[in-house]
Parts: C-alpha cells; sequence; structure tokens
C-alpha cells in the first residue's frame, strides 16, 4: 500500500506542477555602472556599425531596408520633424512620401554619441546635414537635422523602439 501512495503523491504533484502556469522572470539587465569597459565598448561598437549601415540604407532612399533597424510593436513611438507623433507605420509612410520626391540622398554626419545605459538599452543621438536631389532636378540642402534613437536588444538584436528628428527647413541649392 506504501508504494501505491507513494506513486500517487509523486503524480499528483507532477499533474500539479504540469498545471501551475510559469512564473515570468524579468530580463536582467547590466546596468552601465556596473559594465568593464570592454563590455560597454563592445556595445558602442555594435551600435556604430549599425548606424552605418542604416545610414547607408537611406542614402539608397530605401525604405523596406530602413525600416528593418525599427520594432515594429504597438509600443514604438517616433517624433516627427514637425512635432507630431506617429507609431512604426506612420514613421514609415512620412519616410516613403519623402524618399518617393528624392533621386539621391546623402547625409554628411557632424555629430554623433552613443550613450550605453544598460546591456540592452542604448541611446543614440545624432546631428547632420543632408544634400537631396529631387525627381525634378532641384537641390535642398537640410543644414541641420538632429535625431534621437533609443535601442533595446530584442532576442539578441538591436531594434530602435523609439525615434526623434528635428530639422531645419531645407534650403534651396542652386
Amino acid at each position: 500500500m506504501y508504494p501505491t501512495l507513494a506513486i500517487f503523491a509523486v503524480l499528483l504533484l507532477f499533474v500539479f506542477g504540469c498545471n501551475t502556469p510559469a512564473k515570468e522572470t524579468p530580463t536582467q539587465t547590466t546596468d552601465v555602472s556596473t559594465m568593464t569597459t570592454e563590455h560597454k565598448q563592445a556595445i558602442e561598437k555594435e551600435i556604430s556599425g549599425l548606424i552605418k549601415e542604416f545610414f547607408q540604407q537611406v542614402e539608397k532612399l530605401d525604405i523596406e531596408k530602413c525600416m528593418t533597424y525599427f520594432e515594429n510593436t504597438p509600443d514604438f513611438q517616433a517624433v516627427n520633424p514637425d512635432g507630431t507623433f506617429g507609431d512604426y507605420n506612420a514613421l514609415k509612410k512620412l519616410n516613403a512620401d519623402g524618399f518617393s520626391q528624392m533621386k539621391t540622398l546623402t547625409v554628411v554626419p557632424t555629430k554623433e554619441a552613443i550613450r550605453v545605459l544598460t546591456d540592452s538599452l542604448v541611446l543614440y543621438t545624432f546631428s547632420m546635414e543632408q544634400n537631396a536631389t529631387l525627381k525634378t532636378g532641384q537641390k535642398l540642402k537640410f543644414e541641420h537635422v538632429a535625431g534621437t534613437m533609443l535601442f533595446n536588444k530584442i532576442n539578441g538584436a538591436w531594434k530602435a523602439t523609439f525615434y526623434q528628428e528635428s530639422a531645419s527647413a531645407p534650403v534651396a541649392v542652386k
């Protein structure tokens, strides 16, 4: 009888264990203050490479590739140059509309800062000049463009979950 009771007890524990929902454990992140200099520099290098690739896609006017650097979730936020808020799709549409009017676009970075907040959260800030040639042949210079991207490491990949851009009005170039 005791072996039967013991087997029943084990089965009961197994059944209750299988029916208990798993507890979610928060993702462990390492605060920048406890990170080694090498770890922080490695993250800065990853973000720097990612940004270089991103701006190359911007210059190619490839909206589909550009948007792969952003996380398409309901939590994504964008602040557009005109001060309006947008989500992933609004940012994509706004930039697709702009790209569709351009024949060429060059990006000339003037300053950038990469601030590692944790091992999975990085703030990237930039200022640049942009030179565009419209399909009409008109040339425009955006002398002051600045922006901020907040990157989160999601499933092993860095994705921007917030984007803000400010720009002065373009100047026509002869």
